[in-house]
């Protein structure tokens, strides 16, 4: 267990209502919340579940699964605008879901952990 979990347990053996000072209690746990937070990449995860929390990223994950694909292949797949397409992938790239490679005029996608897909599709 961490400093931080630790000094949360102890903050939480006082109910908030029975604190002498709830101003002060609300300030402890507060900044404990936000170690917490910092500590354990919460930020970070929240980011990496916006982007699959969506239909037709959740898609293209899937469909690079198969293998890597250029923009034309998942325009197409997903019957989608390249400018569509590339709002999707920004997010997912931002996410480190999806990593892309240029080859000449063309880019190039592929997931950056292919174990995502046994995470998302039991």
């Amino acid at each position: 267990m961490s400093t931080t979990e630790q000094k949360i347990e102890e903050i939480l053996k006082v109910h908030f209502c029975d604190a002498p000072d709830i101003e002060v209690y609300e300030n402890q746990l507060r900044v404990q919340s936000e170690r917490l937070a910092e500590e354990n990449g919460i930020k970070r995860l929240s980011e990496y579940y916006k982007a699959l929390g969506d239909e037709k990223r959740l898609l293209i994950v899937r469909l690079l699964g198969f293998r890597e694909m250029c923009v034309c292949e998942l325009t197409g797949a997903l019957g989608i605008s390249q400018p569509n397409l590339s709002h999707h992938i920004k997010k997912l790239e931002q996410a480190g879901v999806v990593k892309s490679e240029r080859r000449g005029k063309w880019v190039y996608y592929n997931l950056v952990d292919v174990d995502v897909l046994s995470r998302l599709f039991i």
